[in-house]
């Protein structure tokens, strides 16, 4: 089931709907009417989807939904949803980190803070992908190089998804009696995880911790800045496919009961 939920998805996105059209504009090339009726929506797609000011609202809308408290609370243990590294495949010398990598970052900050004694790496390999070993031990071995303890870091190494991240720690807490947890992931994914974990967890406290904010606060800009967001670019069509992926993400686990 989910993947054939993540190969429709795929098919949704903005490029995957250009191509759809633009081939059967090709197939249809002697209907006139619908060959017109494709082309000018795999343009559409392009300059709605493409539109920076419409992919920054729907991001803001959904990473400012739970902003990080101020002071960030203490708590029994900093879980750090998997994403955003790289294996020390060759020729990468270390593990390595993407734009997600900021959670492993930020929970590794957390831990210096004093906000909890214990951190808690989820995840094998995101449903669909390969990958050589669990990104949970990725992501441990880069918090050991961050300067946590070996002994304060737990993984957990079966969770494919968000759903199986909660399911799966559930016993994680009840073992270790942890009651009070400080979840770490990016913003855009932190309505869909702690609807999730709160669903799945219950009797834990789950304290937002995000992080990867995409959007920020404004900074005065000319202009022809804000114009030039218009044109579509490829940040602008990943912007928009990530947040299209959140939001179906989210009907689809409230559909599933999950959240």
């Amino acid at each position: 089931m989910d993947w054939l939920y993540n190969i429709s998805l795929k098919l949704l996105y903005p490029t995957s709907l250009c191509l759809v059209l633009l081939l059967a504009v090709a197939f249809l090339r002697k209907r006139k009417v619908a060959t017109r009726i494709c082309f000018w929506m795999a343009v559409a797609v392009l300059l709605v989807c493409g539109n920076g000011w419409l992919s920054g609202g729907l991001i803001r809308h959904l990473e400012w939904q739970y902003l990080p408290s101020n002071p960030v609370p203490e708590a029994d243990c900093v879980v750090i949803l998997s994403g955003g590294v790289l294996s020390r495949i060759p020729p990468r010398p270390t593990i390595e980190v993407g734009e997600a990598g900021d959670r492993v970052l930020y929970g590794a900050y957390l831990f210096r803070q004093g906000k909890a004694p214990r951190i808690v790496c989820t995840g094998n390999v995101a449903t669909g992908g390969f990958a050589a070993r669990p990104v949970s031990e990725d992501m441990a071995e880069l918090l050991e190089t961050l300067g946590v303890p070996k002994q304060a870091i737990i993984t957990e190494t079966k969770s494919g998804n968000t759903h199986e991240h909660a399911k799966n720690l559930y016993p994680v807490f009840q073992e270790r009696g942890f009651t009070n947890v400080l979840l770490v992931t990016s913003a855009m994914h932190m309505p869909r995880s702690i609807g999730a974990f709160r669903r799945l967890c219950p009797g834990i406290e789950f304290i937002a911790a995000p992080t990867d904010f995409r959007v920020t606060e404004g900074i005065p800009k000319p202009w022809y800045s804000k114009a030039t967001a218009l044109i579509p670019t490829p940040k602008n069509l990943s912007d928009f496919s990530e947040a299209m992926h959140e939001y179906l993400g989210l009907a689809y686990y409230k559909l599933r009961g999950w959240m």
